[in-house]
């Protein structure tokens, strides 16, 4: 224990340590991720599933030349079991709608996939909820594999999935929504996994706070009211070399994207959407994130000391610990 050092967890860059650890593969690519906040209940959407579910389909139909259709199901349901298997077509639709017009799921998840695909491709709609909170918002993410599309189809995946999100903000009831090409991950957005955000509590918040920053940006008027209103918010949003929009049908949401394609959305770009929308994010202090890099701006003091390959992960301490001399657990 003697030669490790000893650091503020905060400090500590694990990212670096974590992509240099002898033997660990290369970084995953990056790939196209959609993130939501509904403010439906359960038994709303149990009303909306084929707007859910056709609006998925009609993205795969147009993007991916092998027929793809659900394949899986897996599911928490609130004092039962965790359970899934293999979707059983318009049975299984059925059992989704009633549990949710019960209002008993804690998760659901869909897998797309293509029959003798031997690249084995999906796209992935995971749901999360609070059964015992019904006012918190439903989040969703729909997540693909690796190489489900091609790296050239990317920016027009990005604007299909756009169109996609915005013919959902009023059937939804969309708090909140985001496309970002990152290193995407199930259920919590890049934002959510850098800051260690919990379902239980990231939802009772999400009518209000943004899931992250990104390339493309849904706001509504819990957010908006956080930056000082659409008018200030479109000063702004210029000034930072945005662009706002207005999706058809959604009068109280607020678009702010860059222009530009989401390959082209740079380091630059990504720090001043951080400056922009850092009102509506939550203010939750960095803590410690392990793992593959993520298109994330840094806060000022944080994941900065870097421990070189080979030598022995650092002790991590809380500020509070290290003034008493005791380690993190």
């Amino acid at each position: 224990m003697s030669g490790r050092q000893r650091m503020l967890g905060n400090e500590f860059d694990a990212v670096d340590y974590f992509v240099n650890e002898p033997g660990r593969p290369p970084a995953p690519p990056e790939k196209l991720g959609l993130y939501l906040a509904s403010g439906l209940t359960q038994a709303g959407l149990a009303d909306r599933l084929d707007t859910l579910l056709g609006g998925l389909q009609a993205v795969l139909d147009e993007t991916v030349p092998a027929p793809m259709r659900p394949a899986e199901i897996g599911h928490a349901v609130l004092g039962r079991a965790t359970g899934g298997g293999a979707w059983r077509g318009d049975r299984t639709r059925q059992w989704i709608a009633a549990t949710l017009r019960a209002g008993e799921v804690e998760s659901l998840g869909i897998t797309y996939r293509a029959g003798r695909d031997p690249a084995d491709r999906f796209w992935h709609l995971e749901l999360q909820a609070l059964p015992d909170d019904p006012a918190a918002v439903l989040l969703v993410s729909v997540t693909p594999s690796d190489h489900l599309w091609p790296p050239g189809d990317l920016d027009a995946v990005a604007d299909r999935l756009v169109r996609l999100a915005e013919s959902w903000v009023a059937p939804l009831e969309l708090r909140s929504a985001a496309v970002t090409l990152d290193r995407v991950a199930v259920g919590a957005s890049p934002w959510e996994q850098w800051y260690a955000m919990r379902v239980n509590e990231m939802a009772p918040i999400g009518h209000d706070h943004l899931r992250g920053y990104y390339w493309w940006n849904l706001l509504t008027a819990g957010q908006l009211a956080k930056l000082g209103g659409p008018d200030a918010l479109r000063r702004a949003v210029a000034a930072a070399g945005f662009t706002v929009g207005v999706p058809a049908g959604a009068r109280t949401a607020i678009v702010v994207r860059d222009p530009r394609p989401v390959t082209a959305f740079d380091d630059g770009a990504l720090a001043r959407m951080k400056d922009l929308l850092a009102p509506a994010l939550y203010p939750r202090p960095y803590e410690l994130y392990d793992g593959y890099p993520l298109r994330i701006v840094k806060d000022p003091g944080t994941a900065f000391r870097r421990v070189p390959a080979g030598r022995p992960r650092p002790l991590l301490m809380t500020a509070d610990e290290l003034r008493e001399g005791r380690l993190h657990p």
